[in-house]
């Protein structure tokens, strides 16, 4: 009699005991995903852009009219990469004002040290109210710490914000932060915004001559964990003023223009005539950790709970609301929206936040293997990213001792099954378009046909879809499925299943061949083990592993007896393939 395990693709549990499953969920993997009723083979990860200039610690997409970037940024710079070229965007070293007056249309600025600056001399002051003394001019009347300049048109008005002065040839200025200070940003109006929690948060146009520079109306003397864009504001979260920490804090900005990262505002919360404001959301003691759009609401998560930040309009210009639950976020950048809402890893589960309800999407399933795993140290070092492409939320995590993310438990929102995926030495990941070209440009540099994942003519780097890119300490930056190696190395995979009673718990059973309906190259090959036991909590004893070949094994023998069966996959070569169903004579 064949006994067959239909639905292969319905994942993977590791929380429940072997027996207790149904058929067609496995017990252990590895790199195998399930997909479309198929449990099949990751693909691999390729190296994409040149050798980063620095370990790479946040990696974002960011689009202009005219190029496609992924932004990534280490510890001390920060590099836009276009596929093709790749500039340094490193703020440069600026030098403080102290006013900027005027009489009609000629300025004149004062810097709080000598500038050593000469008559003829362009510079470019940037972030000053009103916005006419900004841009790029060449100087008259330098002394000492003193010139003037002509712009143009009256602002009626001296500088009620100073700005700051770019001199020429200003040298690149540092940043600050360590490791664990996590970037965080993204792209508004255009522009494109980053912080790491330390120094003053960053803005970018595209222009690669201007680099990141500081946001206007932000005081030197402020810290912020965590800022996001949402619908024309700039949203602050975690806020320390002077050295007085406000973790419940949550500061917006000014309404931006489009095109532009100011408004002839700033964040003055206490000027009546702009929309910036602040707002303390201390009702629970937990503090703030990030914020993510949900449709028309902005959601807050705390460590332990859940805020809706939504618009309304002067002169509130946002209503707050404690959302139900005890749900928050383990560290900023540990949630990602889907077309279901947002999945979100929290201390102690993974939920998905519809905006109508939170429930856990691993309660039961894989919640143990990611919490008695990670590793207790470097936990917020954990990111949640999307894979559009097969549908996926990666939820990547130190495990063990690792000092970086090196796995990925990963949920497919359409078929709600979780796998596990190795990683090498990760540290952050986006998705985004690209462009990119194959390196495989002539038959020698293609693959042999027996172990080439792609498809006749397929381009793997096509901008026509989103790719998920991850960065690592090697430096390198990957993009994900795509070849059959991790970075030309052979990714080894593997399904199990243990426990299977097949219907009866109290009979013994006798396995004598294997029937796998496997797809894949030709000539690709699987090793099948097959092994049992009487009682459920007995080691498993294993035969002996048997080679089935693609497309031309039909069966694998074995001579296997117990109550409760075991099954077990193993791939180790550079081929894909996909599994619908096996069958156990």
């Amino acid at each position: 009699m064949i006994q067959t395990i239909d639905k292969c693709g319905i994942g993977l549990n590791s929380d429940l005991t072997p027996e207790e499953l149904g058929d067609g969920v496995w017990t252990e993997t590895s790199n195998v995903r399930f997909n479309n009723g198929y449990a099949e083979r990751f693909k691999g990860s390729i190296q994409i852009f040149g050798v980063p200039a620095v370990t790479p610690y946040y990696i974002t997409p960011y689009t202009t009219y005219l190029a496609r970037y992924f932004v990534h940024a280490g510890i001390a710079a920060v590099y836009a990469d276009v596929g093709t070229t790749r500039e340094n965007i490193t703020r440069l070293a600026t030098t403080a004002i102290t006013s900027i007056t005027c009489a009609t249309t000629t300025a004149t600025l004062t810097t709080t040290a000598a500038h050593g600056l000469s008559n003829g001399d362009t510079v470019t002051i940037y972030g000053a109210t009103p916005s006419q003394y900004n841009g790029t001019f060449v100087i008259a009347g330098a002394a000492g710490s003193t010139f003037t300049y002509t712009i143009a048109s009256d602002p009626g008005s001296s500088a009620s914000s100073v700005g700051v002065l770019l001199k020429p040839g200003a040298a690149s200025n540092p940043f600050t932060g360590t490791v664990d200070d996590r970037w965080t940003g993204g792209s508004i109006n255009g522009v494109l915004i980053l912080n790491n929690g330390v120094d003053i948060p960053q803005y970018w146009g595209g222009d690669t001559a201007l680099k990141l520079r500081d946001i206007p109306g932000w005081s030197s003397n402020w810290k912020a964990v965590s800022m996001r864009p949402f619908k024309n504001f700039v949203v602050a979260l975690g806020i320390t003023k002077s050295g007085v920490s406000y973790p419940n804090m949550v500061k917006w900005s000014n309404t931006l223009n489009p095109g532009s990262i100011s408004a002839g505002g700033d964040w003055d919360e206490t000027n009546p005539g702009i929309d910036a404001g602040e707002q303390e959301l201390a009702e629970t003691s937990d503090i703030i950790v990030d914020c993510l759009p949900l449709g028309d609401s902005n959601v807050i998560y705390k460590e332990r709970s859940m805020y809706s930040m939504q618009y309304i309009g002067a002169p509130y210009i946002f209503r707050f609301q404690k959302l139900p639950g005890e749900y928050g976020m383990l560290a900023p950048g540990c949630g990602v929206s889907t077309p279901f809402g947002h999945v979100v890893l929290t201390a102690g589960d993974v939920v998905l936040n519809t905006g109508q309800g939170v429930t856990s999407i691993a309660n039961g399933i894989i919640r143990s293997l990611i919490f008695k795993n990670i590793d207790s140290t470097n936990y917020k070092r954990s990111f949640v990213t999307s894979n559009p492409q097969k549908n996926e939320v990666w939820v990547c995590f130190p495990f063990g001792t690792s000092e970086t993310c090196n796995k990925a438990c990963v949920w497919n929102w359409i078929d709600k099954s979780w796998a596990v995926r190795e990683l090498s030495n990760v540290t952050y990941g986006a998705f985004g378009q690209i462009v990119g070209t194959s390196s495989e440009s002539t038959w020698a540099d293609m693959a042999a046909w027996q172990v080439d994942a792609t498809s006749w003519n397929e381009n793997e780097y096509s901008p026509a879809e989103a790719r998920l890119l991850m960065s690592h300490t090697t430096p390198v930056i990957s993009l994900v499925d795509t070849g059959t190696t991790d970075f030309d190395s052979q990714i080894s995979a593997y399904a199990q299943r243990s426990g299977m009673t097949l219907g009866d718990p109290f009979a013994v059973k006798f396995v004598k061949s294997i029937l796998p309906k496997i797809d894949g190259n030709t000539g690709s090959t699987i090793s099948i083990q097959v092994g049992a036991a009487m009682n459920p909590n007995q080691v498993i004893t294993w035969g002996a592993p048997q080679t089935f070949t693609v497309g031309s094994t039909e069966k694998i023998d074995c001579s296997v007896s117990g109550r409760y069966i075991a099954v077990r996959f193993t791939n180790d070569t550079y081929s894909q393939w996909r599994m619908k169903s096996f069958g156990l004579e």
